[in-house]
Formats: structure tokens, sequence, C-alpha cells
């Protein structure tokens, strides 16, 4: 279920055109540290995805259909 949530918050991303730097940047984190949510190596909380969702102008629950 995380990879699937992680791979649609990618797509979503790139569909945007947005770099892992500017979403970062729009988020309040540094762009290693965003790199390190979306492969998985830390841990993605309920604040993150909020903030991300709302960059990439989309409900946090199309990331969980």
């Amino acid at each position: 279920m995380k990879n699937k949530i992680l791979t649609k918050i990618r797509l979503k991303r790139l569909e945007k055109n947005f770099s892992q730097d500017y979403l970062a940047s729009k988020i309040g984190i540094s762009q290693s540290y965003y790199a390190r949510i979306e492969s998985g190596k830390n841990e993605l909380t309920l604040t993150s995805l909020l903030k991300i969702a709302t960059v990439l102008e989309v409900s946090p629950k199309k990331f969980f259909q």
C-alpha cells in the first residue's frame, strides 16, 4: 500500500512537471529529504501527505484509491 501511494505521488508530481526540489521547497523540507520520502527511505507523515496533496492540487484520498 505504501509503495502505491508513493508511486501515485511521484506520478502526479511528474504530471505537473514539478521537480523534487520545487515540491520540497513548497512544503518546507530539503530536496534530499523529499527524495528519501518518495523512495520510501523516510516515513511519509500525514502532515507531509497533506502538504504534498495541497501543492499537487489533489485530494489526499486520491493517493489511496
